[in-house]
């Protein structure tokens, strides 16, 4: 199976491979991306190892959902040989575990609501959120770290923008 850790700073170059082949070259122009100008959380990053390969990644950063801080999910990679055989399952599932004993109480997404449904993730649509640039309203999902977080948002819209350094 796949053994995940932390990413470390010398696994860089070996993810930046991973992301441009699990999304291309024009990945840095998606709106997703303008969320994302300073680091990720260090405590959350992390990588799915078969053996001594890097198989996998995900990360997540910090974004100011109106008045709140909280996380957003992703970019989540894995090899395109490696698809539909567990590996995203176990980033997912660490990477939310791990964000539990955080100070955040929602993770945002931007992706597949088939898949992300999976792991307890719900539709944002109604949130009325302010997205930076296109989106497809039904990628956004919530994922609540905190019981009762999504009853506590205040009617929108709410803007979901980087947060300031």
């Amino acid at each position: 199976m796949y053994r995940i850790s932390l990413q470390k700073a010398e696994d860089a170059a070996v993810i930046d491979r991973l992301m441009a082949e699990a999304f291309g070259p024009k990945r840095h122009a998606r709106s997703v991306w303008q969320l994302r100008p300073g680091p990720a959380v260090d405590g959350l990053c992390i990588v799915a190892r078969d053996g001594d390969e890097i198989v996998g990644s995900l990360r997540f950063w910090e974004v100011r959902l109106g008045i709140k801080d909280i996380l957003l999910l992703g970019p989540l990679a894995v090899l395109p040989s490696l698809h539909g055989k567990g590996c995203g399952k176990a980033l997912v599932e660490e990477g939310l575990r791990r964000a539990r004993g955080g100070p955040w109480p929602l993770v945002l997404v931007s992706g597949e609501a088939d898949y992300y449904s999976k792991f307890g993730f719900v539709p944002a649509w109604k949130y009325n959120l302010q997205w930076p640039g296109f989106i497809e309203i039904e990628r956004l999902q919530f994922y609540e770290l905190r019981p009762g977080a999504l009853g506590g948002l205040p009617p929108g819209p709410l803007v979901v923008a980087p947060v300031a350094e």
